[in-house]
């Protein structure tokens, strides 16, 4: 598959903080959007990027295709009116698995010291250090850790986790923007009553427009209905 490269866009400044946000996307849906959008509106961000993976590490493989799941990022991100959201396809045009060292260090190379946000939630975190060279990560950004209402930071990162989240915790967004990398942000969002393991297995038992309505965006519904994904199970 061949496309194009990202352009910079307006918000591409040494001191603007570049948000990113990876997945399968395997399809994307309403919560992938609002957790974007929420946590660009909270931090001040001027930018979301969304970075679908070609081959996950920690995960399996996605059951469709490269070329759907970035058409239906690009057909959900057109939605967004307000311009923060964004498609990098870059992990798609690699032919490697879709190690987080890896685009960080593509990205860093493109903008040496502005401010890179990895988006990611807690309960990923807490397997960071399973990570391929896990350490460089915090050389290349800075993560801004999802939280859920209500849960103890100190029940979910274990106490092997300690030595590396402490120092480097940020009390507020703007640490963010001192610096290129290498920071922690706990940033509480609301929980999303959404998966794309359920979308998936909906959408398997033959589950109507109306029932998925509310979980996908329109044109992204339209296009897993008019390319026959995640098919209803034969029988």
């Amino acid at each position: 598959m061949t496309v194009a490269p990202l352009r910079p866009s307006r918000s591409d400044t040494i001191d603007a903080p570049l948000a990113l946000l990876g997945g399968t996307f395997d399809p994307v849906h309403r919560g992938h959007l609002r957790i974007a959008l929420d946590t660009a509106t909270a931090l001040r961000l001027p930018e979301v990027r969304l970075i679908p993976s070609k081959a996950p590490v920690h995960r399996a493989s996605p059951g469709a295709s490269e070329a759907d799941r970035l058409a239906m990022l690009r057909l959900a991100v057109a939605d967004d009116q307000s311009g923060t959201l964004r498609v990098d396809d870059r992990e798609l045009r690699r032919d490697t698995p879709s190690y987080t060292v890896l685009t960080l260090q593509s990205l860093r190379a493109e903008y040496p010291t502005r401010p890179l946000l990895w988006l990611i939630g807690i309960d990923a975190f807490a397997h960071i250090k399973s990570w391929y060279q896990w350490p460089q990560l915090f050389e290349l950004a800075h993560f801004v850790v999802l939280n859920r209402p209500g849960y103890a930071v100190a029940t979910a990162l274990s106490p092997a986790l300690a030595d590396l989240w402490q120092p480097r915790l940020a009390q507020e967004a703007a640490a963010l923007r001192a610096t290129a990398a290498g920071r922690i942000l706990l940033h509480t969002v609301p929980p999303q009553a959404v998966s794309a393991t359920e979308i998936r297995n909906s959408l398997a038992n033959g589950a109507s427009d109306s029932a998925l309505a509310p979980l996908l965006p329109a044109a992204v519904l339209a296009y897993i209905r008019s390319h026959h994904l995640y098919a209803p199970r034969a029988g």
